[in-house]
């Protein structure tokens, strides 16, 4: 029986852990989004870029200059969404980006004109959930809103300090229970955050966001099973996923053994997301299992193409060359 790439597997985990909570020491001093227009037109002084992070929430946001450049100071090291808001402006990609542990890293963005751009539009886009409610006291909004600033801080004890208030006063909105649940997690309170995240899902059943972050904590359990049946409960409210979310279902699939949905879901995200390379590596793992070598082979050449010095790219060259002995080998006996 061929060898499974167990490696790979464990490592997948690992990454996915590391995009569920940021605990990275590892911080970049200085990252520059530039946004790319096609027409090449300058920026409007309004345009605001976000840099969402893996569990959901704005971790920073802040305006363009003049080269419709926008700059982030001591930024974690890890993946990121980033959304355009605008007058007249917004997405022309999913925005996913990666943030390496360097001093300054410079990053592009596509976005496109559009003159429907406004609020509303961004913020359904992003996983943080950030829709005021009209009947909202004006004392819960005051304290949602610094709640909101000091995440964009990382500031977790103060920013949970202003929505335990504001959900006080106003205990009806299921958002601000979604977010609450979100900065418990980066705290390492795992139980507060999924009661939080069930009490978000008790007030509205069709809060996408906590299903997806309950899922992260089934991930933190190894309950994957739950995990899947969250995020495909997820996906079918909003079938516009990120990178990260058809990823985890992908792993999710993997390792529940439903290996057939875990390549379309691979095949599906990567056909949307070219440059998620990841990807690959849950569809190699699912062929193997299959005992399709050379289609497995064809995911993890495919992943190197795309990140030749990707963190994985030497235990993909170890287990290609496994593979590539191996077939050898029974060549070579099946010639004899």
């Amino acid at each position: 029986m061929t060898a499974r790439l167990l490696a790979v597997v464990l490592l997948l985990l690992g990454t996915t852990c590391a995009q569920i909570r940021l605990e990275s020491s590892d911080v970049v001093r200085r990252v520059r989004v530039k946004l790319a227009f096609s027409d090449h037109a300058p920026c409007d002084a309004s345009t605001r870029v976000v840099l969402t992070g893996a569990m959901g929430f704005a971790v920073a946001e802040g305006s363009v200059n003049g080269e419709c450049t926008a700059e982030f100071f001591d930024v974690p090291a890890g993946r990121y969404q980033v959304t355009v808001r605008g007058s007249d402006a917004t997405n022309a990609d999913d925005g996913s980006i990666e943030v390496h542990s360097v001093i300054t890293q410079d990053v592009e963005v596509r976005a496109k004109r559009t003159s429907g751009s406004n609020a509303t539009n961004w913020a359904s886009a992003a996983s943080f959930v950030s829709v005021r409610d009209l009947a909202m006291p004006a004392k819960a909004a005051k304290d949602f809103d610094k709640a909101n600033g000091l995440i964009a801080k990382q500031d977790w004890k103060k920013a949970t300090e202003h929505l335990q208030k504001g959900l006080e006063v106003y205990p009806k909105y299921a958002a601000g229970y979604n977010n609450l649940g979100a900065v418990y997690s980066q705290q390492g309170r795992d139980a507060e955050a999924r009661e939080a995240f069930k009490q978000a899902l008790a007030l509205d059943e069709h809060l996408a966001p906590a299903y997806v972050n309950l899922a992260r904590l089934s991930f933190l359990e190894k309950d994957y099973a739950t995990a899947e049946s969250l995020l495909t409960k997820a996906l079918g409210m909003e079938p516009a996923a990120n990178a990260d979310e058809l990823f985890l279902l992908g792993y999710a699939q993997l390792t529940d053994h439903h290996l057939d949905q875990a390549i379309e879901t691979s095949r599906e995200a990567h056909a949307r997301f070219k440059q998620h390379a990841f990807l690959h590596l849950v569809a190699a793992n699912a062929y193997e299992q299959e005992n399709k070598i050379p289609e497995s082979m064809a995911e993890l050449q495919s992943y190197l193409s795309e990140d030749p010095e990707g963190p994985q790219a030497e235990k993909v060259k170890r287990s290609l060359a496994i593979f590539q002995s191996r077939t050898a080998s029974e060549t070579s006996f099946g010639s004899h």
